[in-house]
């Protein structure tokens, strides 16, 4: 899928930057989606989401907290997308 194509799928999307260093060095999803980025208020919320079923990556259901993200996760080379039950929130790396 093309940059443009994905982006205006996402248009109404909220979008978090991320430090590729991050990426390039791992980052467990619970640390990404609260100390990198606002995506979640505490890491008590994902996990409760998470044990819920309702957060995913990549469209992949997430099932740990402690999942090791990297640039190898990333779309286009470039972003994540994240979806908090049926809301979608691009990281771009």
């Amino acid at each position: 899928m093309s940059e443009n194509t994905f982006l205006s799928v996402l248009k109404e999307c909220r979008f978090f930057d991320v430090k590729m260093e991050v990426l390039q060095k791992g980052v467990t999803i619970a640390d990404l989606c609260t100390e990198h980025s606002q995506v979640f208020a505490s890491k008590g919320e994902l996990r409760r989401l998470i044990q819920g079923g309702g957060f995913s990556m990549n469209k992949a259901k997430v099932d740990n907290p402690e999942l090791v993200v990297n640039q190898e996760s990333l779309l286009n080379k470039k972003y994540l997308l994240l979806q908090k039950g049926r809301k979608t929130i691009p990281l771009s790396g």
